[in-house]
């Protein structure tokens, strides 16, 4: 959020620093031209030197920088018609994925892993106001440029790393035309539109144990065939680069009609809506395996033969699309009390949209790469075999489009809410209840236990049902008091993510249970001081939890188990700040988690391709920050 030049004049200043190593400076100049023209001009810097340790370097891994700057020109054309354009530059770059085992305190990998990113975002905003209706208009667009790099096997082996760069071109428009606010039928009428360009680059390297991993499990492959040979990897190295073009593109058209003083009662009324929504998705591919080749060496008794180079590498290119047309309806009814509190009813139609997988490739190429030496290695036999000797049948091959397609997601959701004031409007109340049904439900699945990228799959149906409430007292002008609180118990309903097993009734992944927030602020004026104007002190209690990491609520079983239930347990953090004013400066004092609670933010299972065992890692939530902030405001 920034002000307006137009209603502010002025320069505001902030510098800070904390603990690990946290620095930020601000600035931000907002000048008024002429009556009805202003600019705003703003620019950023923070950095940190990391939380977490890689005991394998001995240094920070997460250390990280981020700077930018805004533009933005406001400029009122008439009392009717206002024009916004504004421009803003991000710029992020530092270490990344402090991913640990779960019972370590630092992590330990060997490969780089960083992530650096340009984001450039544009808009231009029109208003104008007629007689009896309104028409807005936000035209946006991004652009974006990124390079992330990874050790995906987690650890100081040499097995798997990846690097991803992406540049996207995004450019939307929309266009709502409003009645006006004093009429008993208002109406709201509006087009959308999008098309968005996006092309990753994502290089994954096979290395020196992933190499001996594969070779071992190729070694046990030959012997179970019985032919007289064994197949050996020429490289010590496989290189799986792609590149993949997702272009999309989309539009919508809208309506709502809302009715008021339904059945002539003052303060009900009667709202329905409908979307059209159309999309457009696809992907083109280019992918191919680099260093596949193997050597065959015969053991063929009395047939002594010099060893045979074989060939293995494979390419896979194509495009896919696809094209997706939804409507999507609303209703709503909503009484408006005398006493300024209102009660409504609502159902709506949700809708994310489907696509493509292009992480999905990594395990598809290593497939095909595998099929490619086996057919290649028996072709090259005395005798010219099709086919591995002793092998399966043929199998049912699942189409490749379909491995990396996901389908959209719909829902319809039901609430139920309201608010109300009390006590001369000292006391505020606010509470929803919900029930959401999901079909198509999108779930994020780790493919191969983390060793071939996350994946968006289909797992077929859930529901959610829960309520929230908020609660605001201010007893006093300068004492305030606030609770919100939240439940949802979201579970699948109909689980077919996978023929082999059923989670249906379990939990929906990283879908919290609870969420819990209580705060208090206090301000005290100083009538005669000559140090301090005024002392703000807040204090925050934020809490969440339980949270079910996969969809199987349990972890992978080991050596025949059952497996564990695999969950963060509800966890609180405290934050407070303490501000002291003077004239047009202030400082503040701060802190977050001040308790150091000791959390994860995110948990995933990942399997070792080397000795096959399956390992917790975890992102350990931040330490005990705290430090302190300066503003100086110059208001012309």
């Amino acid at each position: 959020y920034t002000l307006s030049p137009l209603t502010f004049q002025g320069t505001n200043l902030t510098i800070g620093g904390g603990s690990y190593g946290q620095f930020s400076a601000k600035a931000s100049n907002y000048s008024k031209l002429t009556d009805n023209f202003g600019i705003s001009v703003g620019a950023y810097y923070k950095r940190d030197d990391g939380y977490f340790m890689n005991s394998h370097t001995g240094k920070k891994v997460d250390a990280s920088e981020n700077a930018g700057g805004r533009v933005k020109l406001d400029w009122e054309i008439t009392p009717s018609f206002k024009a916004l354009l504004f421009g803003n530059y991000d710029y992020v770059s530092g270490g990344a994925f402090p991913y640990m085992h779960k019972d370590s305190t630092a992590a330990n990998f060997n490969e780089p892993s960083s992530y650096n990113r340009h984001l450039f975002t544009n808009g231009l905003s029109l208003d104008y106001t007629g007689n009896g209706y309104s028409i807005h208009s936000t035209t946006g667009f991004q652009y974006l440029k990124d390079d992330m790099k990874m050790d995906q096997d987690y650890s100081p082996k040499s097995v798997f790393s990846i690097r991803q760069m992406q540049e996207q071109h995004s450019l939307s428009q929309e266009i709502t035309v409003k009645s006006g606010t004093q009429r008993k039928y208002r109406w709201v009428v509006g087009a959308f539109g999008f098309y968005d360009h996006r092309v990753i680059d994502t290089p994954v390297a096979i290395k020196e144990e992933g190499m001996a991993a594969m070779q071992g499990h190729l070694d046990a492959a030959m012997q179970r065939t019985g032919a007289p040979l064994r197949i050996v990897y020429a490289n010590d190295r496989i290189d799986l680069p792609g590149i993949y073009t997702k272009p999309s593109r989309g539009a919508a058209l809208f309506h709502q009609s809302t009715l008021t003083e339904l059945f002539g009662l003052e303060g009900l009324s009667a709202t329905a809506g409908l979307r059209l929504d159309y999309e457009h998705t696809g992907i083109d591919f280019s992918t191919e395996s680099e260093g596949g080749d193997v050597n065959l060496v015969f053991n063929i008794p009395n047939r002594p033969m010099p060893p045979m180079f074989i060939e293995g590498d494979t390419l896979l290119t194509g495009s896919y699309s696809k094209d997706f047309w939804k409507i999507l309806p609303k209703f709503a009814l909503k009484y408006q009390l005398s006493s300024g509190g209102l009660v409504y009813l609502s159902a709506s139609k949700g809708y994310k949209t489907g696509g493509y997988n292009e992480q999905a490739f990594s395990k598809i190429l290593q497939g095909a790469l595998a099929e490619s030496i086996m057919r290649n290695a028996m072709s090259g036999m005395p005798g010219g075999g099709t086919g591995a000797p002793g092998g399966p049948g043929t199998a049912e091959v699942v189409p490749l489009e379909e491995q990396l397609s996901y389908d959209p997601e719909t829902s319809w959701t039901y609430e139920l809410g309201g608010r109300y004031e009390m006590l001369d409007r000292k006391l505020s109340l606010t509470y929803a209840l919900f029930y959401t049904r999901v079909n198509n439900i999108q779930i994020i699945k780790l493919e191969d236990q983390g060793t071939s990228g996350r994946t968006v799959k289909n797992a077929g149906k859930s529901k959610s049902s829960g309520f929230e409430l908020s609660v605001k007292y201010t007893p006093v002008n300068n004492f305030s008091l606030y609770g919100d609180y939240g439940f949802a118990d979201a579970r699948f309903v109909k689980y077919d993510a996978s023929e082999d097993v059923d989670y249906s009734g379990n939990y929906v992944p990283f879908a919290p249970r609870h969420t819990l927030s209580l705060g208090a602020s206090y301000v005290y004026d100083f009538a005669n001081s000559p140090l301090i104007d005024r002392l703000v002190g807040n204090i925050q209690y934020a809490g969440v939890g339980k949270i079910y990491w996969t969809e199987s609520n349990k972890t992978t079983p080991q050596n025949g188990g059952s497996g564990e239930e695999l969950y963060q347990p509800f966890y609180g953090l405290v934050n407070g700040s303490i501000s002291a004013e003077k004239g047009a400066f202030s400082l503040e004092l701060w802190t977050k988690n001040l308790f150091n609670t000791d959390y994860h933010s995110f948990l995933f299972e990942a399997s070792d391709m080397t000795t096959g065992k399956v390992n917790q890692f975890v992102q350990r939530g931040y330490p005990t920050r705290f430090g302190a902030t300066l503003r100086y405001t110059i208001n012309r």
